[in-house]
């Protein structure tokens, strides 16, 4: 079957790895934002995602409405498979046909593909529907998280496939030593015994029983961490590797076009060794912020907004503020907030600012403006190559400028010493001197705020989005 006329956009499904409540960092917002945007347009959509759910039965479908967007979540209390698995899941991809026999979308939008199936392009494209894929990470390439990093921190680009086989064994690990019991005894359990019986168990524990183990278990996985190395290349790439890209290639085929926030993304996953198809770059857009006016206040406002995992670089604003000399630390006030799917990094985290970084929990995404519009400047210490992330939108149209990391997307997106400063990713001591010449000269900040440009709106980047689905 072909695909439907581009004129007879009726119905689309995105496909992502999560969606709110579950998660909400930034391919779940972009994924929530672009529902939104395609409903106002009169078009009808559905949600299909992934859904860990202790006790439901796996790849069964739990259907709810998530701010208006109806969802379906594909169970998948296992996320982090080997492979031939972790590549292509014939469970899942039967499980997945059914689900589209019965929403039977003109066009599926898939936005990412980790701990799903590479087979979903091809059961879709086998019922006529015309499919696209849009980039956020590099994870086509890389099959460790799409984040292209070593274990012990270092940047992968291009990826060097030849030691993709023991990061992955170290990705598909990262739960932690209790999730990694779960899954030899789960393994081993009786034919009798459901397989999510574990799953249930853990469920059925009371919420302070549960944090416990959480924390143990994070815990666990960091010290695991800290006695890695780099992955050493191997002579061969590991052949597990080589399966996966090959599934990859051949779902690709299947892909129609691929849309991509940035031109440092598209290009960097084809320097890996991905053939992608038809490449249409188009950036991102965010609903105009709050036009908080600026003030300078007895102290410089920093402020992270993004979730705690180490690739975000948190720890890297910690340690720029536990370097600043005492005089310029007096003047700064800095804040981090986000999602914490591992309690004890954030604490780490704490640790090493020495009491000059206020932490906390996420923010709602109502109240982002807010807090982006009480600070000075925003800071995104990534460490891996991002492709165009939310926050730096964000700010950018609350009229604040950024501190960045030299990497990736983010040159694409902050001008260095005009609307924002840029760093070298990871070092401490380069973020500590942008810290000290915001505080010490006083014309900068200033300066910088007037060069903020605003970013396309939500309405502009909805458009663009349609325009690039439909077009021959």
């Amino acid at each position: 079957m072909s695909p439907p006329p581009t004129n007879a956009l009726r119905h689309v499904a995105l496909l992502a790895h999560s969606f709110p409540p579950d998660g909400n960092a930034g391919v779940e917002q972009y994924t929530l934002r672009l529902a939104q945007q395609m409903l106002q347009r009169g078009l009808r959509v559905s949600v299909v995602c992934a859904r860990v759910r202790a006790g439901a039965a796996q790849n069964s479908v739990l259907r709810e409405d998530v701010q208006g967007v109806p969802v379906f979540g594909l169970v998948q209390n296992w996320p982090y498979r080997d492979m031939p698995e972790a590549a292509s899941d014939p469970g899942l991809d039967r499980a997945f046909g059914v689900l589209l026999d019965e929403l039977a979308p003109d066009l599926l939008a898939i936005q990412t593909l980790q701990g799903l199936s590479w087979g979903l392009p091809a059961v879709a494209a086998a019922r006529g529907v015309r499919v696209v894929l849009h980039l956020h990470d590099a994870f086509a390439s890389c099959a460790s998280g799409g984040q292209r990093l070593h274990p012990d921190g270092t940047l992968c680009l291009p990826v060097d496939p030849a030691r993709c086989g023991g990061c992955f064994d170290r990705f598909r690990h990262r739960e932690g030593p209790l999730e990694r019991a779960s899954r030899w005894a789960a393994a081993r359990l009786p034919s009798a015994v459901p397989p999510d019986a574990l799953h249930r168990a853990f469920g059925a524990m009371p919420e302070r029983a549960r944090d416990g183990l959480r924390m143990l278990n994070a815990r666990g996985a960091r010290l695991a961490q800290r006695g890695e190395t780099g992955a050493v290349s191997e002579a061969t790439v590991d052949p597990r590797i080589v399966g996966r890209r090959e599934v990859v290639g051949r779902a690709l085929t299947h892909v129609h076009r691929v849309l991509s926030p940035s031109r440092f993304l598209a290009e960097s996953v084809a320097a890996d060794g991905v053939s992608l198809p038809d490449v249409r770059i188009v950036p991102s857009g965010v609903s105009p912020g709050p036009q908080v006016p600026w003030r300078r206040g007895s102290k410089l406002r920093l402020l992270f907004l993004g979730t705690w995992v180490e690739h975000k670089g948190p720890h890297v604003l910690a340690d720029a503020l536990a370097l600043l000399d005492d005089s310029v630390a007096a003047r700064v006030d800095a804040r981090a907030h986000g999602p914490v799917p591992f309690p004890a990094y954030r604490s780490e985290v704490r640790r090493r600012a020495a009491g000059r970084l206020s932490v906390g929990g996420p923010i709602e995404s109502r109240g982002v403006g807010a807090a982006i519009g009480a600070c000075d400047v925003v800071v995104v210490p990534s460490v891996w190559a991002e492709n165009a992330p939310l926050v730096v939108l964000e700010a950018r149209a609350c009229g604040r400028p950024v501190l960045a990391s030299d990497l990736g997307g983010l040159i694409e997106l902050v001008e260095h010493d005009v609307d924002g400063l840029r760093f070298p990713a990871g070092d401490s001591a380069a973020l500590a001197a942008c810290v000290t010449r915001l505080v010490q000269e006083p014309d900068l900040l200033g300066r910088l705020q007037g060069s903020v440009r605003p970013p396309a709106s939500e309405e502009e980047w909805g458009s663009a989005i349609l325009r690039a689905w439909t077009a021959p």
